[in-house]
């Protein structure tokens, strides 16, 4: 019963610490709120602009929520409205300047801009706050890797 116990610990411990670049580390033990809830669904079935309104209430409400200001500039960057992304980025990456989700996808949106050194170096940054077992990293090199090629 006690190897159960251990067992069961160390998955939900795994569980909780696997994230997908759309939350961070410091609010994942914090519960979610029900706007973020709901956006975070509408995020993953990329419904942008549906998941932009309650995104924009969650940061309306909490400031501070990191998470809120990645998946805003996310879904904006989807939606091709490259500045809010940019301004979403840059209010998640002030409140948590180590946020893998943010670094990765402020890249992303570099590239789409055609900015290779800032996201070469948005990637060395992200190296450097993430650098075992990183969704994040290995996602940003291949979209490097990806852009260089193509050029």
């Amino acid at each position: 019963a006690l190897g159960l116990a251990i067992i069961a610990t160390s998955l939900a411990a795994f569980a909780a610490g696997s994230g997908s670049g759309t939350e961070s580390n410091a609010s994942s033990a914090v519960s979610l709120s029900t706007e973020m809830r709901k956006a975070q669904v509408l995020v993953k079935k990329e419904a942008f602009a549906e998941a932009l309104g309650l995104l924009q209430a969650e940061v309306a409400s909490n400031p501070d929520n990191a998470d809120a200001w990645n998946l805003i500039g996310y879904s904006a960057r989807n939606l091709g409205d490259y500045e809010t992304s940019q301004n979403a980025y840059d209010k998640a990456l002030a409140i948590e300047p180590g946020h893998k989700g943010a670094l990765e996808y402020k890249g992303e949106l570099y590239l789409v801009l055609g900015n290779l050194e800032g996201a070469e170096a948005l990637l060395a940054k992200l190296r450097k706050v993430c650098s075992f077992n990183c969704d994040e990293v290995d996602d940003l090199k291949d979209a490097i890797a990806a852009y260089k090629k193509a050029q």
